[in-house]
Formats: structure tokens, sequence, C-alpha cells
């Protein structure tokens, strides 16, 4: 691993499953199920004041992302597991340790928050967030693919003749066939679900292949115009209209002619969306941080701003949910399902200029 400045220089994989970061992540993960349920069912204080924690936890983390490249930073938050592993007594020791300043730094934040603002404008403030993150989700996506293609190696031109169009969406079909018959028919015989229900995911295979065809079609000149990058144009393409796709699918399966209530794989699959979007974010901010100098965005620092990032986007969703538990009949099949349908229509909205930025050699 190289050093820097006496500094360790971090990659995304090295961060992610650094000893360091990994124990954050995980506490993550855990807190967003623990607060959400609390807040579900307004259980004790925790129940009352699951907003506040999501924003003080957010802040924090944000806090820590500030600090970790300095020496006090790396004090506090470095954990070396002397090879031994993550399943040891010892690293379990040492995370607690780590964890102990956000928890202290979390609990200051809340009384202050608590002090000067009351629960419900908390609430209705963190539920006002929910658009503007499920915007970033997109943007995230879009422009963390397009980091990794753009490291690809192509001398070839865009394949744009009609015959590669209706191939490309024959594919995009096929693979998202096994996926409707495992989320959506629950892996089960298909012959005995209801005519409606037939109709419903016939209706989703018409408007997926409808939206690659058409995008296909639409960003065709953009990547002729690529040369002999236009390779990696259609690659970043397929990606999107797949992830775009996927969020669609994400939203049609949470429909009340579907399902009446959230299930477990649902909550899992937003958890593995959150870590996804973690994932690009802190991929396209060490990659600014390396270019512009910046060790703010760089190394540790990205991976913490990516959790705050995740407790924000977490505690919106959980807040517009209540929220609308008490004002409607809403619930938050229905909360993540426009979150969904924000994020498709955002990555199909800036796919074309992401596209366009393959030729640039400088990120913009």
């Amino acid at each position: 691993m190289e050093k820097t400045l006496g500094k360790r220089e971090y990659g995304f994989f090295m961060t992610i499953l650094n000893p360091s970061t990994l124990s954050h992540l995980a506490v993550l993960l855990f807190n967003t199920a623990l607060i959400y349920t609390f807040m579900r069912y307004e259980f004790g204080y925790i129940g009352t004041n699951g907003s506040t924690i999501f924003l003080s936890l957010s802040i924090s983390y944000i806090l820590v992302a500030t600090i970790i490249s300095s020496k006090y930073g790396e004090f506090l938050f470095n954990i070396d597991d002397d090879g031994d592993g993550i399943f040891t007594r010892k690293y379990f020791i040492k995370a607690l340790i780590s964890l102990a300043p956000v928890i202290i730094i979390t609990t200051l934040l809340f009384i202050l928050v608590n002090g000067a603002f009351e629960a419900k404008s908390i609430n209705y403030f963190m539920s006002s967030l929910f658009i503007l993150l499920s915007i970033g989700q997109g943007i995230s996506l879009v422009f963390g693919s397009s980091i990794f293609i753009q490291k690809r190696i192509s001398t070839k031109e865009s394949k744009i003749s009609t015959y590669n169009i209706f191939i490309r969406t024959g594919i995009l079909i096929s693979i998202f066939i096994p996926l409707v018959w495992w989320f959506g028919y629950g892996a089960e015989n298909v012959t005995n679900s209801t005519i409606k229900v037939h109709i419903l995911w016939i209706l989703f295979f018409l408007i997926i292949s409808t939206i690659s065809y058409l995008t296909d079609k639409y960003t065709l000149d953009i990547r002729q115009n690529l040369g002999d990058r236009g390779r990696l144009g259609d690659l970043l393409m397929s990606v999107l209209i797949f992830a775009s796709s996927w969020h669609i699918l994400s939203a049609w399966r949470r429909s009340t002619w579907l399902v009446d209530s959230v299930n477990g794989l649902m909550l899992i699959e937003e958890g593995f969306l959150m870590i996804i979007t973690i994932f690009f974010a802190v991929t396209s901010m060490i990659n600014r941080g390396k270019k512009k100098g910046i060790n703010i965005f760089g190394g540790q620092s990205a991976i913490f701003w990516g959790i705050s990032f995740g407790y924000l986007y977490a505690g919106s969703i959980s807040s517009l949910t209540i929220i609308s538990e008490q004002l409607t009949e809403s619930s938050l099949l229905q909360t993540t399902a426009i979150g969904h349908i924000i994020t498709a229509v955002v990555i199909l909205v800036i796919l074309p200029s992401a596209i366009k930025k393959l030729n640039n050699e400088e990120e913009e």
C-alpha cells in the first residue's frame, strides 16, 4: 500500500474492506433497521425522536469525514487488526472504541438539535429531503458507473444498427425474466398467479423494453460521435438502462396490487441499493479527491461521507413513511416506490450527458 506524505493512500476496495471503516458500515445497516422499527411502532423515546437521531448521526459522520485525514482523526478512528482479521475479540474491542467518539458526538448533537427544534419540525425537515436524496442517488449511480467504464480500454466504434438495438433490448429482457420470476412471482409456479398479476408484469416488460429501445435510438448520434470510444458508450448506456430498469422493477413490485406490506427481502434490497449508492458516491469522491489533491474527499474520508449520506437517506425515507402513515393510508411500500421511480427518471435524464463525457479526459 503506497504512502503519501506519511499517510496511507486508499483505493475504494481497500477502504471498504479496511477494519477502520467496516465496523461503521455494519453499524449503519443495523442502526437503520433498528431506528426505523422503533419509529414505525412509536416505541419509547427512540421511536418518537428517530428523525433527530438519524440527522445527528449524519452530521456526526460529516465531522468524522473532515477530521479523519488529520493525526487526531487517525488516532481516534484508525484500527490496526495486526493481521489477525476482524473475527477476533481484539478487533471487536477496538471497533467499539472507534465507535465511542461517534456516539459521544451524536449524543451532543442530539441534545442540541432536540433542544433547538421540535421533533415534529425535524420530522418534516427530514421528509422534505427525500426527493433531493433520491435525485442524488440517481446522479451517484450515473457518474459512479461512468468512472469505472472510463477506465476500460476500447478502440471500437459503437454498434448502432437496428439489429444491435434489438439485440441489446432482448438481452435486457432476458436478464429481467428470472428477476421477475424471483421477485414478482416469489420463485413459484407462474400459472398459480391471477390474470391481473400476469398483465401487470407484461406491462412492466413493455415499459422497460420501450425505454431501452427509445434510449438506444436517442443516444445513437452521441455514441457515434465518440469514435473509437463508441463501444464504451454502448456499455455505459446498457449499464444505466439496466440500473433504471432495476429501480422500475423495485417500484413495480411494491404496487399495492401485488403486495400488501413490506417483506424482509424488500428491506434487504433497500439496504443493498443503499450500499451500492455509497459505493459509487465514495468512488466518485476518491477520484475527485485524487485529481484535486483534496484529502477531505479521499481515502477513508470518502467512506465516512458515504455513511453520512446513508443515514440521511434512511432517515428521510423513515420520516416520510411515518408522516405518510399518519396523514394518509400510505406506507413504506409507496414511499420507497416513489423514490425508486425518481431515481430511475434521473438516471435516464442525465444518461446522454454522461455518455458525452466519455470523450473528456478530465472528469466534470
